[in-house]
């Protein structure tokens, strides 16, 4: 059964412009990633090598890319703000995640909801994906952790 929407119920729909997508309003989100060096006093440097904008972000979180990292022994979760180490053991792993949801945005289009308030009225924040600049952006992140793994560095990703 379909609910009838009046102007007072009907759903708001506020997708996120590609001119926004490094500076992104809330609730959209970006993110960031690089190689991690361990220096011999055991301090870490961490070296940002790419940004993660909000059409990737949300790209990453929609198809299930960061559960799937999440999955792995990281230090921490990914998605919550906050750079989490990707250890050298784990390269290889999180490296296979990545080559994997290339193929996957092929051919088609992607919309994601990113948050939903429920208003009055309600008002939904979504991403159509733009599958090249995404395509890319997962390109960067193969070339981070390919970097940290022939060093025999670690790498680190915030979302």
């Amino acid at each position: 059964m379909t609910t009838p929407t009046t102007p007072r119920t009907a759903t708001r729909i506020v997708f996120l412009a590609e001119d926004d997508f490094m500076s992104p309003p809330a609730p959209f989100r970006t993110g960031a990633a690089g190689v991690v060096r361990f220096a011999e006093d055991d301090s870490l440097e961490m070296d940002e090598r790419v940004k993660l904008s909000a059409n990737a972000v949300h790209a990453l979180i929609g198809h299930g890319v960061l559960d799937r990292l999440n999955e792995l022994d990281l230090e921490g979760a990914v998605g919550r703000g906050v750079p989490v180490l990707i250890r050298p053991g784990l390269i290889e792993d999180a490296r296979t995640i990545l080559y994997a949801a290339d193929p996957t945005t092929y051919g088609q289009e992607w919309e994601f909801l990113v948050d939903r308030d429920e208003g009055p009225p309600p008002v939904e924040f979504r991403v159509r994906v733009v599958n090249r600049e995404y395509q890319i952006a997962l390109v960067r992140l193969i070339d981070v952790f390919n970097r940290a793994s022939r060093h025999g560095d670690a790498a680190w990703i915030t979302i």
